[in-house]
């Protein structure tokens, strides 16, 4: 019976930790980029947990991902979901919370009022859709 209970509280001990770690993101960027490393600190004071990946041929990583057609500055892979570029955390948690049939969203280039880009204007940027693999992002996700 000692042990039992021994077991469930490492168990819950162990949920526990994982839930205050945060959502894991794998961050792709080139080395050295200071505004993805912007974008790194904006998501981890957002509580996700930050997997950053320098990559030699980022072009590379965007057509494995299904972003080569809204490209930004960096990529990343959260859920299963690709989010290109400087993307609100609030944009990332709608879309981990509706889970839409997407391959991910976008905000293509690197706008100035972009999270990691200077001064953010809430419900300004536009975020879009990215419906298939490598797709233009002409549908509006909304605007956050």
């Amino acid at each position: 019976m000692l042990f039992k209970k021994h077991l469930l509280v490492l168990a819950l001990a162990s949920a526990t930790a994982l839930a205050q770690a945060g959502t894991a993101v794998t961050l792709y960027k080139n080395a050295g980029c200071s505004c993805c490393e912007a974008y790194i600190a904006y998501l981890k004071s957002a509580g996700f947990s930050v997997k950053a990946e320098n990559a030699a041929d980022m072009g590379a990583i965007r057509q494995r991902y299904g972003s080569a057609n809204a490209a930004s500055c960096h990529t990343m892979r959260i859920a299963g979901y690709t989010v290109e570029g400087h993307v609100p955390v609030a944009a990332i948690k709608q879309l981990l919370q509706k889970k839409p049939a997407i391959v991910g969203i976008s905000v293509p280039g690197m706008p100035m009022n972009s999270p990691g880009m200077g001064e953010e204007k809430p419900g300004t940027l536009p975020v879009y859709t990215l419906k298939t693999a490598n797709s233009q992002p002409t549908t509006e996700f909304g605007r956050f």
